[in-house]
């Protein structure tokens, strides 16, 4: 494990520069199966039955940071939100990064120092895992399960390591023999965001002033290795990162001095060529990306103006901007998701007003985003998770 004591001053002002879901739910939820006892990983553990399926609903969480807290919500198939049994989570620390496992029976909640879990429920209600103690202990930036549920990653806050743990089928978390990757950047890293391709092979970290790097992965042996490292243009920070859905391009968010998005492609070795010389202009202070289910349209979060920018791709990755971009958001818009039925997109919002905001996809004007529904959370909607 990739251990590191930094002083709470130093540990805080890195934590929210870099930053950047009670009643069980009622009928109407979106659903999806999953094998019986579903161990949160049905496609690693082997002690799970095959045959009859249970489901889960359609779920969001967010961290809020501001009051220690972690809200889970359902969302119906109409997009409505309706509060899961046992949220909100009380935390004594503030939770910084969330991931669920792919078959959708755990939660895990990453701290400065330590990661913590909860069980979910078929009816979606959460359960602490451990007695409520940690699993492990990690600084955590961001988390991301690996595609074929194996594998949790972190972005550690030290800047210069990535940790790895396996998943047990009870959710538990265990360091691998590796226990992950540690680097030395060029630059003053700053870590930010980590994405993982479809594909489970390549491994992306967006670093701040360090700009990217990539790493291939190997589920077998549980091993990450340096690929490359590209570096932004001079006083720019890389925030937001997102994968393309064939794993041929990634998607980053800049602040500073070269504002804006930027599509680059990605060779085997990792090097990343932009598509273009254009850099897409984005609103104020662009925080985060996302791209929806299909791989068709690409928004980004303005966290300075409380705006979301949205694109159209095209051939070769070109965009083109959507009719009414940008669209209205939360104070402060920070993180984005596209939910697991492809129907509705998610936001939170640091300065609330509101923390949590619902679009669905206009039937007429392709990829436009119609606000749906918002609600309350938190003080300080720094991250968001859906469920697979």
């Amino acid at each position: 494990m990739h251990m590191r004591v930094v002083g709470k001053r130093r540990i805080w002002a890195a934590v929210f520069a870099a930053v950047l879901l009670v009643p069980v739910v009622g009928c109407g939820f979106v659903t999806k199966a999953t094998t019986t006892g579903d161990c949160g990983n049905f496609l690693h553990s082997a002690t799970c039955s095959s045959g009859s399926t249970t489901t889960t609903p359609n779920m969001a969480f967010v961290a809020n940071a501001g009051s220690n807290t972690v809200t889970g919500f359902s969302i119906s198939t109409a997009g409505a939100l309706a509060a899961l049994s046992g949220s909100p989570i009380s935390l004594s620390v503030a939770p910084l990064a969330l991931a669920v496992s792919r078959g959708n029976g755990f939660l895990w909640i990453g701290t400065a120092s330590q990661i913590f879990g909860y069980s979910i429920s078929s009816t979606g209600a959460l359960t602490a895992l451990n007695s409520g103690a940690a699993l492990a202990n990690a600084f955590c930036v961001d988390m991301q399960t690996t595609p074929d549920g194996k594998y949790l990653m972190v972005l550690d806050g030290s800047g210069n390591a990535i940790d790895l743990f396996a998943i047990g089928s009870d959710g538990s978390l265990t360091v691998t023999g590796s226990g992950g990757i540690g680097f030395t950047p060029n630059g003053s890293s700053v870590p930010r965001a980590l994405r993982i391709n479809a594909a489970g092979t390549v491994v992306a970290a967006a670093l701040g002033t360090a700009g990217e790097l990539l790493f291939s992965f190997d589920s077998t042996t549980a091993t990450l290795a340096q690929l490359s490292q590209t570096l932004p243009p001079s006083v720019t920070s890389d925030y937001g990162i997102a994968w393309d859905t064939t794993g041929s391009y990634l998607y980053v968010v800049r602040t500073g001095t070269s504002a804006g998005l930027v599509v680059e492609q990605v060779a085997s070795n990792g090097a990343l060529t932009p598509t273009t010389s254009k850099v897409y202009a984005t609103g104020s202070n662009p925080y985060a990306v996302t791209l929806d289910t299909a791989g068709k349209y690409v928004y980004v979060a303005n966290h300075g103006d409380s705006t979301i920018s949205a694109w159209s791709i095209g051939t070769n990755e070109a965009l083109t901007a959507i009719s009414g971009s940008p669209f209205a958001s939360g104070a402060g818009v920070s993180t984005l998701g596209a939910d697991s039925t492809a129907k509705y997109l998610l936001a939170t919002a640091q300065n609330g007003s509101p923390d949590l905001s619902v679009y669905s996809f206009d039937a007429t004007a392709p990829g436009k985003l119609d606000a749906l529904t918002s609600t309350a959370t938190g003080i300080t909607a720094n991250f968001l998770a859906l469920s697979h």
